[in-house]
């Protein structure tokens, strides 16, 4: 930063190691706004305090997934840099980054309210990690007896149980949040878990996965038993419960979707 006319040298900053593609200062002198196209970073510095106005930067590629806070306030995302964000859907800003993990993240999930509330994630490096959203803390750590890599996330209503799915081993791994104690072990797919999710009322304990095997199975996680399996013929990459739990959509990688009947197990429609 110079001083003119006699280009008196005021200030030096370097925020990075990649180059910086665009410069601009505001009317009165005093901020300083840069941009960064190979971090996607936007900066607005105060140089005579030296402090940051605003740091912003997305995610430097792969965008794998995204969830709503209930309140509608965030949307937390996951990429295949390895950082999980959360987004103020007021504002647009990035309100916090999480950085512990060291692989691509596969899902992200909301869960709680008020205080309470937390954000889980799911990555090809082997754990789930939880962080509450009042003091941005990672505050547990889910992992299994032996490495895997997961690939699909599921959390009950109440946020106590959690549960992942992993692409080999092809099994289902259940948790206790509070403790973060492993409870249980779901076998049964002959493919990598894409998706999990939990039924949506409160009293129920169904968990519907979706496989690469072509199968959608059902399970009580607290019997560990597998009550029924609907054979697609193909990929299973997406599902969701019916709000009244008495029907599901699926969606496979031929392109279809097909809801399923969830008291006779029979499929009722298929969306070409």
């Amino acid at each position: 930063l110079y001083e003119l006319p006699s280009c008196t040298n005021l200030h030096r900053l370097s925020i990075s190691q990649s180059s910086i593609s665009t410069a601009n200062i505001n009317n009165n002198g005093q901020w300083l706004v840069l941009g960064s196209i190979a971090l996607g970073q936007l900066l607005i510095w105060e140089w005579q305090s030296e402090t940051y106005i605003l740091k912003q930067q997305g995610h430097l590629y792969g965008l794998n997934a995204l969830d709503y806070s209930n309140d509608g306030q965030l949307i937390a995302t996951g990429g295949e840099d390895g950082k999980v964000k959360l987004w103020s859907t007021t504002s647009g800003f990035c309100v916090i980054t999480f950085t512990e993990h060291i692989a691509p993240i596969t899902a992200v999930r909301f869960i709680g309210i008020g205080t309470g509330k937390a954000i889980l994630s799911s990555s090809l490096d082997g754990t789930v990690r939880a962080h509450d959203l009042v003091r941005y803390k990672n505050f547990k750590t889910l992992t299994t007896p032996t490495p895997v890599q997961f690939t699909s996330l599921a959390v009950d209503l109440s946020g106590e149980i959690v549960c992942a799915g992993a692409l080999d081993p092809f099994n289902i791994y259940v948790w206790a949040l509070q403790t973060g104690q492993l409870l249980d072990i779901l076998a049964g797919h002959e493919g990598p878990i894409a998706c999990l999710d939990f039924s949506r009322t409160s009293t129920s304990t169904i968990l519907a996965s979706g496989s690469w095997d072509g199968t959608l199975k059902l399970w009580n996680i607290y019997s560990n038993t597998n009550t029924e399996t609907m054979e697609h013929g193909c990929d299973v990459l997406a599902l969701a419960f019916r709000p009244d739990n008495k029907e599901m959509a699926t969606c496979c990688v031929n392109g279809n979707i097909y809801v399923w009947d969830l008291e006779t197990s029979e499929q009722i429609r298929c969306i070409e």
